[in-house]
């Protein structure tokens, strides 16, 4: 099979730092909703095994809801009707095959019509072979869109944060993350915060704990979902005497580790459920070790939303977790 070739588009800049920054303030803000792809391509092709397998693609479902929601929701439209109206979409991939195209490429811009904007473009000289190109570059594609969704958040956030709550944690911890206005401090203890966002249909929770670092085997699943159920059955309690939050354990929280900027960092994502109640949803958590004060921290989001769609809300929570910075202790 013919490698296929995954690249990033250098995009023609203008000389002169100040005709570009005009330029770009001129660009309207993205249109469509959070989580969907507009894709062009015409009728042949989205009936074709290219366009079965994009499909298939993105109707795979989110791991670790409780409720089965895509990886993103797909909205197709013909290159006759993109029209100016389609222009600002936030996503927008291109679909192309004929004998102009000798290999399959798949390649991707940003902000050509609108800010923030992700363009992608599949060509391959037929569908059978964008097929193969979708099928082998599948996963890359999947993880740039959420990297350009988690970011237009945090972007968004960032200019919104809730400053007291800010500092409030900063001070605490000894650490920052960009939680927006909207949440509130609904529970701030010695070495654990409940900072929450609530609606009449939704709730979506940001938790921060701490203890000392004494060895680096904790630093597993089993080891870090003890810990937390230890903190949630101590601090997190539903409103029934009795009922407190806890991992739901028959499903085994998914553990990775991954190193950031020179920091070790393991993460878990399962489902809670409300120990004695009937409650639950789905949790993001991330752990690392403050090595200038011997200290584990442990960022995490949970969302509930019963009959509620949880993919963005679970997106938002996780975003916010993807801003946590340590601040080195002074010398």
């Amino acid at each position: 099979m013919k490698r296929i070739s995954i690249f990033l588009l250098v995009l023609f800049v203008v000389a002169g730092s100040g005709c570009k920054n005009n330029q770009e303030t001129l660009k309207p803000k993205v249109s469509g909703p959070a989580g969907q792809v507009l894709v062009v391509a015409t009728d042949a092709v989205w009936n074709s095994p290219a366009g079965d397998t994009l499909r298939a693609l993105f109707a795979q479902e989110v791991p670790y809801l409780p409720q089965p929601e895509p990886l993103f929701d797909v909205l197709h439209v013909t290159p006759g009707q993109f029209d100016k109206m389609f222009h600002t979409h936030r996503n927008i991939l291109f679909m192309k095959t004929g004998p102009d195209f000798k290999e399959p490429h798949i390649t991707v811009a940003h902000d050509r019509w609108a800010t923030p904007q992700m363009l992608i473009e599949v060509d391959a000289p037929n569908s059978l072979v964008m097929a193969r190109a979708l099928h082998e570059g599948g996963a890359s594609i999947v993880k740039k869109l959420n990297d350009m969704e988690r970011q237009r958040i945090i972007d968004y956030y960032r200019h919104y944060l809730a400053t007291d709550i800010y500092k409030k944690i900063e001070k605490k911890f000894h650490l920052t993350l960009d939680i927006p206005k909207g949440y509130s401090l609904d529970l701030d203890t010695t070495d654990f915060v409940w900072i929450a966002n609530e609606t009449p249909r939704t709730s979506q929770g940001i938790l921060i704990y701490s203890y000392p670092y004494t060895t680096e085997k904790i630093f597993n699943a089993d080891s870090l979902v003890d810990i937390r159920d230890r903190y949630l059955k101590k601090y997190v309690h539903g409103q029934i005497a009795g009922t407190y939050m806890a991992t739901e354990r028959r499903i085994p929280p998914e553990f990775k580790a991954f190193k950031k900027d020179g920091q070790y960092y393991a993460s878990l994502r399962g489902l809670w459920k409300l120990e004695n109640g009937f409650m639950g949803g789905p949790f993001y958590s991330i752990t690392t070790v403050d090595k200038t004060r011997g200290k584990v921290l442990t960022v995490e989001g949970f969302v509930y939303g019963p009959g509620e769609k949880k993919r963005e809300l679970m997106r938002q929570v996780e975003s916010i977790l993807y801003t946590l910075k340590i601040i080195p202790a002074k010398k």
